[in-house]
């Protein structure tokens, strides 16, 4: 059911068959936005979202809505219910478009949950996975012949040299390659809603930061794979959070405190697959040093 009264475009949630198909619908349809003379409504933008989002007080900035649609990340219950509301004034058709949003909510979670199972249980053909022969095939009769036991010396030595160098260059290969480059930290008046960067960076923060923006890049993190942030207080995991590298992952991220951080020292982990990158800064006076693995 769409109807248009009072110059709001309202309309029933369609039967869609994922919370991505209907958040679709829902922006390009223009459900609760003003109806022109010619009697169309306009389409939802990621700012224009925000605001509307704002005015009922519910915060999400343009990265998180830009994710939703995506599909890269599965939007919080409460920002469902508020885009519920904005679909329109009438409680009946608010409670049908927050049933539609939840229900499809639970299915895209349910659906990553098998996603990862089934990642998980699948593995690459290993050596001793090779299947063996029924039969097995008879080997040719050879005589054994002794090996001078300074040849045998000398074998083992150029095997532990060869493998010394392999070892050593992937090493450095690997210390060569981080997955994250260029973290900065900053607080919001030091960064930058034009270039996403921070125009300061900075190490240490005085007492009462509430909210503070990090920037940095993913030169070695394949497009589409995820890459987890861990957040440390004095050597304490206290949050996590896990993302994908996609056309909605700007560079950059925050993390808000109303009440203002406490005082220590933080760090900042960049983890995908079995690399990680750590960076820490400082809120308050410094007191020691803290070990992040």
């Amino acid at each position: 059911m769409t109807r248009r009264r009072d110059n709001i475009f309202h309309a029933s949630p369609v039967e869609a068959a994922s919370l991505r198909d209907l958040l679709q619908y829902y922006f390009q349809s223009g459900v609760g936005l003003p109806v022109s003379e010619e009697g169309v409504a306009g389409q939802w933008t990621d700012v224009r979202l925000q605001e509307a989002l704002a005015g009922i007080g519910i915060h999400a900035d343009k990265r998180s809505i830009q994710s939703w649609l995506s599909g890269a990340t599965i939007p919080k219950s409460d920002k469902l219910k508020g885009l519920a509301r904005l679909a329109a004034e009438d409680p009946y058709l608010q409670e049908k478009w927050s049933t539609a949003f939840i229900r499809l909510r639970f299915k895209a979670i349910e659906a990553r949950k098998q996603a990862r199972k089934a990642s998980a249980g699948t593995g690459s053909l290993s050596e001793t996975d090779v299947p063996v022969p029924d039969t097995p095939q008879a080997e040719p009769h050879t005589v054994p012949r002794k090996v001078p036991f300074h040849l045998v010396v000398a074998s083992v030595v150029l095997s532990m040299a060869i493998m010394a160098s392999l070892l050593l260059a992937l090493s450095f290969a690997w210390n060569a390659a981080p997955i994250a480059t260029n973290m900065e930290f900053c607080s919001e008046e030091e960064f930058s809603t034009e270039t996403l960067e921070c125009t300061i960076a900075r190490t240490s923060f005085p007492e009462g930061l509430e909210t503070l923006m990090v920037t940095f890049d993913l030169p070695n993190v394949p497009e589409g794979e995820t890459f987890t942030r861990k957040w440390y207080l004095n050597g304490s995991l206290i949050h996590e959070k896990t993302s994908f590298k996609d056309d909605a992952w700007p560079g950059y991220t925050f993390w808000h405190w109303p009440e203002g951080f406490d005082s220590g020292e933080y760090a900042l982990q960049i983890v995908s697959g079995d690399k990680a990158v750590t960076q820490t800064f400082q809120v308050g006076p410094a007191e020691t040093e803290y070990l992040y693995r």
